[in-house]
């Protein structure tokens, strides 16, 4: 265990007779060898295996908001706030979706709940019926929107509602008379005001 040896380049080569060797190879102990080796191979799989990136954080559970009302979930004063004419109201009820629309100077609001969740929308982004699907978030809630009509006048803000979704759904007509709007923006601005009053999950 304690002995050294040597390697010596000439006595891998054919040797004429007589001839002595030029030189002494240099002493490598069998210890040092096995550290330098062992130090490189490390090296090298560290270069080849990076750190695993963290996985992203899970979004927090949701109560399910199936006995939401989205139609007085905002106060009148709110919806006129809004620039939406409280007379102009109707409700709708159709294909698993419930909800109430109102028409303003500059756009037109429906605000619905859907019995399909948002899961299922996302699962059907690649729908040629929705433009420009996004996942986003609503208050650090899960949602996500997506347009309507090619040319982006008509935009729908999905919100988590466990199981079944909440959406708020902007049109803005292109005969508008007053100050035009950005639909998803203003989906989401109002979205904004409405997810605070959803059911909250027990911690």
């Amino acid at each position: 265990m304690g002995h050294s040896f040597h390697v010596d380049a000439d006595q891998l080569r054919p040797q004429r007779p007589g001839r002595k060797q030029a030189r002494r190879g240099r002493v490598v102990r069998p210890g040092a060898a096995a550290a330098t080796l062992a130090g490189v191979l490390a090296a090298g799989c560290g270069a080849q295996t990076p750190a695993p990136a963290p996985a992203p954080p899970a979004p927090p559970a949701v109560a399910n908001a199936n006995g939401v009302d989205m139609c007085t979930i905002l106060s009148g004063p709110e919806l006129t706030a809004l620039g939406v004419q409280l007379d102009t109201g109707k409700q709708f009820s159709q294909g698993g979706v419930v909800g109430c629309r109102w028409r303003g100077q500059s756009f037109t609001l429906s605000l619905e709940r859907d019995n399909a969740t948002l899961a299922g929308y996302q699962a059907h982004r690649q729908d040629p019926k929705f433009f420009n699907f996004m996942d986003n978030n609503v208050n650090g809630r899960a949602g996500a929107h997506f347009g309507v009509v090619p040319n982006g006048s008509q935009c729908a803000q999905l919100i988590d509602g466990g199981s079944v979704s909440l959406s708020v759904s902007v049109v803005a007509p292109a005969n508008a008379t007053a100050q035009p709007i950005e639909p998803c923006a203003e989906a989401l601005r109002i979205a904004q005001m409405i997810e605070p009053r959803l059911p909250k999950a027990a911690k």
